[in-house]
C-alpha cells in the first residue's frame, strides 16, 4: 500500500476530475449522435411518448415499458389479466418495466437486463415496442415480429438477452417491427384450480392473449401491420407459441408461428394424467408442511446461489397465511381467495425452493384456451404457417454429475438403467396420452438401453454415456416433439420450414458464474469465468439456447458469452435473422436463394428440414432420423401393449352399482369353482398314492429277483 503524501494528493484528485470531466463531455456527444427525437403517439389508452434514434440510414423508434394489461395486484391476483384502463396523462414509455417476479435464477445477472431484474414485481404486465420509422412518411405499417421469451415458465422477461443496437440492425433496419413482452411467471401465472365443472389456469398464457389483443387494437400507431403478426418464441417460449399457434381463443390475433427448441406436444409443455404439480392442492400441501421440500437439494440449491436463509416457519417460508394454519378443509375457489389477499411471495428463497421442487409450470387442459393437449391439438386446429427446429445437439452442455455419474470411472449397468428409467419416468411417460403401466414403461426402458447405451463393444466409459443420456432427453424432450407438431401440421396442409440448428462458433464460449457478496454491509459481485468444452469425437457441438445469441445479441445467451464475436460468427447472425425476417415477411425463409440456398418446405411428398450452418443445406427426412421414427412410432406400438389391461380397467370403472355386485358375486363363483375343482383333483392324486402304496407292500407282490446289479 502506498503510503499517503500531501503532494500526491493534490495530483492524483485533479487527475480524477479531468477523467471525470471528459467523460462527461463525451456522453452527450455519444447519445447526440444516435438521438433525433421524441415521439408522442395516441393507442386506446391513451398519449404515449417515446423516443426516436439514427442508426446509420435507418430510423427506429422505441416505446419500452408500455403496459398492456391493469396490474394484476389486489383484487386481480390470481386471475386472468383485465384491459388496461385509460390514462389521462402522457405515458412516458422510455425505460424497460419491471420483470415479473422470478421463480429460478436464470437472468438474475443477466448482461442486458440484471440491473431491472432488482425491480422485479406482481406489477409487470408491460410490452415493448422497437419499430422502423420512415421521417417521410410516419403512416407506413411494418410486418410484426412477437417475441416471448423462455426460461421454464420460471424465470425471464422482455428484455432478457435483448442488446437494443443488434435487434435495430437485425430487426427494424430489414424493415420489421419487433416486440418483447413479460408474462406472469410460477405459482403468479400458472396456478390451477377446479372451478365449477373445468380447470382454471394458464394464467401467463392468458397474459399473451391480451398483449396479443393490444397489439391487434393499437399496432398501426406504431407503425405495425396488425394483417402480419408473426409470433415467435424459444424453450417455454417456444411452447407458449406453438399452443397460441392453435388456441380457438387466438384466431385472427396472429398469422404465422416460429419455435425455437420447444413445442405443444413435448411431456414438459402440457400436463397429461394425475394431479398437476401447480395445482393448488398441492401447493397448499407445502404451505401447510403436509409436504415437506427435499432438504438436501434446496440446502445444495441455496449454497450455491448465496441465498439468505431468513424463514421461521417450515418449507423456507417467512409466514404462514392465517387462512391456513388451520386444518379445515377449504375448497378450491376458497383457496384460491385465501392465496388473493394473504399469499406473501416476496420471498425469493422460498419461490426459488417451491420451483425446484415442483420443476417446469405446465399448462394445463382448460376446455377454453388449450381444448386437447398433444398432438391432437396440433392435429385439430392447426391453421397457419409455421417454422419449427431444434438445435443439433439440445443438452449437449449438461454434466456428468447432472446424471449423478462420477467423472472417474465407467459406467456400471446399474447406473445406467437407473438414469435411462428416471428419464423415461420424468420425461416420456409425460407426454404419453394416458399413464402407463410400469411394465410397459420397463419394455420402452430396455429398449432405449439397447437404443441409446448399448454397443457391441459394451463400451460403458464416461464420456460414451454421458453422451447417450444427452441425447435421450433431448430426443424425448425437443426432437421427437418438434417432429410431431411438424407432422400435425402436414397432415393439415400447412407449410412447415423445419430446421436443424448446427453452427458452432470457431471462439470460445465462455460461462460466467456470477456470485454476490456482502462487504462491510456492501454487496459486491465476483464474477468467474470458465471456457466451456462441448464437443463429441473432437467435433463442437450446438446446444440448447446457442442460437439466441446470433438472434439478439452479439453471442450472448444465458450467461454464456461467445469471444470474440468474428466476422464468421456475423455472417451467421445475418443469414439467421434474414431467415427469420423474410418468414415474417414473405411467409418464405428464402423467397430467394440465400447464397445458392433454397430452403425446401417440408411436406408428406418430399420430407426434407434444413441444416442451419455455414454453408446451410437441406437434409431428408424427418429431424434426426431415426431418432423421431424410435419415439414416434416404435415406441408408440411398445404403449398399445398395456391397451388390453387399460381397457378392462376402463370397463370396470364404468359399471354401475349393481352391475358390479353382480361381477363381484361372479367372480367369488368363479374362484369357488376353481377351489372345488382343486380339491377334487387333490382328493384324486393322494387315491393313487394310497393304492401304489399298498400294492407295493401287498404280500403277493412278487421280488424282483431279475435285478443284476454292477460291480
Amino acid at each position: 500500500m502506498l503510503p499517503f503524501h500531501n503532494s500526491y494528493f493534490p495530483v492524483a484528485y485533479l487527475s480524477l476530475i479531468t477523467s471525470l470531466l471528459f467523460i462527461i463531455t463525451l456522453i452527450p456527444e455519444c447519445v447526440g449522435q444516435n438521438f433525433e427525437k421524441s415521439r408522442s403517439v395516441w393507442v386506446e389508452q391513451g398519449l404515449l411518448l417515446g423516443k426516436i434514434y439514427k442508426l446509420a440510414d435507418n430510423y427506429v423508434q422505441i416505446f419500452r415499458g408500455i403496459p398492456y394489461a391493469e396490474p394484476p395486484i389486489g383484487s386481480l391476483r390470481f386471475k386472468r389479466p383485465v384491459k388496461r384502463t385509460r390514462w389521462h396523462q402522457e405515458y412516458a414509455a422510455l425505460d424497460y418495466g419491471a420483470p415479473c417476479l422470478q421463480f429460478m435464477e436464470f437472468h438474475k445477472h443477466d448482461k442486458f437486463a440484471g440491473s431491472n431484474m432488482q425491480n422485479e414485481s406482481e406489477d409487470c404486465l408491460f410490452l415493448n415496442v422497437f419499430s422502423p420509422y420512415d421521417p417521410e412518411d410516419e403512416s407506413k405499417l411494418y410486418p410484426v415480429l412477437v417475441w416471448i421469451h423462455g426460461g421454464s415458465f420460471l424465470a425471464g422477461s422482455g428484455d432478457t438477452g435483448i442488446d437494443m443496437e443488434v435487434v435495430t440492425k437485425h430487426f427494424t433496419s430489414n424493415g420489421v417491427v419487433l416486440i418483447t413482452l413479460n408474462y406472469r411467471l410460477g405459482l403468479l401465472g400458472f396456478l390451477n384450480y377446479k372451478k365449477n365443472d373445468h380447470i382454471e389456469g394458464n394464467l401467463g398464457i392468458w397474459d399473451l392473449v391480451l398483449a396479443l389483443e393490444w397489439i391487434q387494437t393499437n399496432m398501426k400507431q406504431l407503425n405495425g401491420d396488425p394483417s402480419k403478426v408473426t409470433v415467435m418464441g424459444e424453450s417455454a417460449g417456444a411452447a407458449a407459441a406453438s399452443v397460441l399457434a392453435v388456441s380457438p381463443r387466438t384466431k385472427g390475433l396472429f398469422h404465422q408461428a416460429i419455435m425455437l427448441s420447444g413445442s405443444a406436444t413435448a411431456g414438459w409443455a402440457i400436463h397429461r394424467f394425475g394431479q398437476p404439480s401447480w395445482s393448488i392442492t398441492n401447493i397448499v400441501a407445502y404451505i401447510r408442511c403436509e409436504k415437506e421440500f427435499d432438504k438436501q437439494t434446496v440446502q445444495s440449491l441455496l449454497k450455491s446461489s448465496e441465498l439468505p436463509i431468513t424463514s421461521k416457519e417450515c418449507n423456507m417460508q417467512e409466514r404462514i397465511p392465517e387462512c391456513l394454519a388451520s386444518s379445515e378443509e377449504m375448497n378450491d375457489l376458497e383457496l384460491v381467495e385465501c392465496f388473493r389477499n394473504e399469499l406473501n411471495l416476496s420471498s425469493f428463497p422460498f419461490r426459488y425452493a417451491l420451483a425446484t421442487e415442483l420443476g417446469v409450470s405446465k399448462l394445463v387442459v382448460d376446455d377454453e384456451l388449450i381444448p386437447l393437449s398433444g398432438s391432437e391439438l396440433i392435429s385439430q386446429y392447426a391453421r397457419m404457417p409455421i417454422m419449427i427446429g431444434v438445435a443439433q445437439h439440445e443438452w449437449a452442455h449438461k454434466k456428468a454429475q447432472d446424471y449423478g455419474l462420477n467423472q472417474f470411472k465407467n459406467v456400471s449397468i446399474k447406473d445406467c438403467n437407473r438414469n435411462i428409467r428416471k428419464i423415461i419416468n420424468e420425461h416420456y411417460h409425460t407426454s404419453c396420452a394416458k399413464k402407463l403401466h410400469n411394465s410397459t414403461l420397463e419394455l420402452i426402458a430396455n429398449a432405449t438401453f439397447l437404443r441409446y447405451i448399448d454397443t457391441p463393444e459394451n463400451n460403458r466409459t464416461l464420456t460414451r454415456v454421458v453422451y447417450g443420456l444427452q441425447d435421450l432427453e433431448a430426443d424425448i424432450e425437443f426432437v421427437a416433439p418438434a417432429q410431431r407438431e411438424i407432422d400435425g401440421y402436414v397432415e393439415n396442409g400447412l407449410p412447415v420450414y423445419a430446421y436443424s440448428f448446427r453452427y458452432f462458433p470457431k471462439s470460445p464460449i465462455y460461462e460466467e458464474d456470477q456470485k454476490t457478496f456482502s462487504i462491510f454491509g456492501r454487496e459486491t459481485i465476483k464474477v468467474k469465468r470458465k471456457e466451456l468444452q462441448i464437443r463429441r469425437n473432437g467435433r463442437p457441438r450446438a446446444f440448447h439456447g446457442l442460437d439466441h445469441a446470433y438472434i439478439f445479441t452479439n453471442g450472448y445467451s444465458s450467461n454464456l458469452h461467445v469471444e470474440p464475436f468474428s466476422k464468421r460468427d456475423q455472417q451467421m447472425a445475418k443469414m439467421l435473422t434474414a431467415l427469420i425476417t423474410n418468414f415474417v415477411k414473405y411467409r418464405k425463409p428464402t423467397p430467394t436463394e440465400w447464397n445458392g440456398f433454397k430452403w425446401a418446405p417440408f411436406t408428406n411428398e418430399s420430407a426434407q428440414y434444413a441444416i442451419l450452418d455455414l454453408p446451410p443445406k437441406n437434409a431428408i427426412g424427418s429431424l434426426h432420423w431415426p431418432a423421431t421414427n424410435f419415439w414416434n412410432k416404435e415406441a408408440a406400438l411398445l404403449e398399445k401393449l398395456s391397451l388390453r389391461e387399460k381397457t378392462v380397467q376402463t370397463l370396470s370403472e364404468e359399471l354401475t352399482a349393481d352391475e358390479r355386485l353382480q361381477l363381484a358375486a361372479y367372480r367369488r363363483a368363479w374362484w369357488a369353482l376353481w377351489l372345488l375343482v382343486g380339491m377334487i383333483a387333490l382328493v384324486i392324486w393322494i387315491s393313487v398314492i394310497c393304492v401304489v402304496v399298498t400294492r407295493c407292500h401287498s404280500p403277493r407282490a412278487k421280488p424282483y429277483n431279475n435285478i443284476v446289479v454292477s460291480r
